[in-house]
């Protein structure tokens, strides 16, 4: 055996050992697209499907829309590839649409903000004014919550005032009542007295004219002057009202 043979053969050797390692070390150490495919099921579909002929393929469609990304791929690697590339794709097309909304809202923003510094100085000029017109309220609340008070005095003052004067109406009404009873009294003492007057005079006319038939019928003495006379007069009897 020649020398190249032998440079040949080691070289092929050792290049076969590398190829050996560099497997191992890919089926160990590599990516494990189980878990890869686990990750993206959420918003992807895998399906694999086996065969005589082609062996076993995988499909993979796209939950939102439907869409089907890739269909008979010869590995689980390519499909979750295939899904994450999809993914990609699709953030960075949601990224995109969200810059360019965010783009045109700072425009939108800066446009405004020229417009809210006028409306915030005529908000706090507004601000200023409502202020002076509360302080001015308040100081005509507290003139008039004054003025209430004082009429509140001066109303509990009227109502001492009436209830006194209330308490003297009663009391004149009840000494009313007493003067009308005493009235009352009096009348009917009148009323008395002049039914006694009365009684009296017919006492008196009787006698007189007793006497008058004494005189003609010849009695002397007395009776003579009686009828021609004037009549004694008498005491006047007391009228001083007494009190029953």
């Amino acid at each position: 055996m020649t020398t190249i043979s032998k440079i040949l053969c080691v070289f092929v050797l050792t290049v076969s050992l590398g190829f050996l390692g560099v497997a191992a070390v890919t089926s160990v150490g590599g990516a494990n697209w189980q878990v890869e495919r686990d990750e993206v099921t959420g918003d992807y579909s895998f399906e694999s499907t086996t065969s005589e002929a082609t062996g076993t393929t995988y499909s993979v469609k796209a939950r939102r829309g439907d869409r089907q990304l890739v269909q008979g791929a010869k590995s689980l690697a390519a499909a979750v590839i295939s899904a994450r590339k999809d993914m990609v794709t699709q953030q960075n097309a949601q990224i995109t649409k969200l810059q360019e909304e965010t783009q045109a809202a700072e425009t939108e923003m800066a446009a405004w903000q020229g417009t809210v510094s006028v409306d915030e100085a005529a908000m706090t000029a507004r601000c200023d004014e409502l202020a002076q017109e509360l302080a001015t309220l308040n100081q005509q609340i507290d003139g008039i919550s004054k003025k209430n008070i004082a009429k509140v005095e001066k109303t509990q003052g009227t109502l001492r005032k009436n209830e006194a004067r209330r308490e003297e109406v009663y009391r004149l009404l009840a000494q009313f009542d007493e003067i009308q009873t005493d009235l009352f009294q009096i009348n009917e003492q009148q009323k008395r007295l002049r039914d006694l007057l009365t009684r009296k005079r017919g006492i008196v006319n009787r006698l007189k004219r007793r006497q008058v038939q004494l005189v003609r019928s010849g009695a002397r003495g007395q009776y003579e002057d009686a009828p021609n006379s004037p009549p004694a007069k008498t005491a006047p009897q007391s009228t001083k009202k007494t009190k029953l």
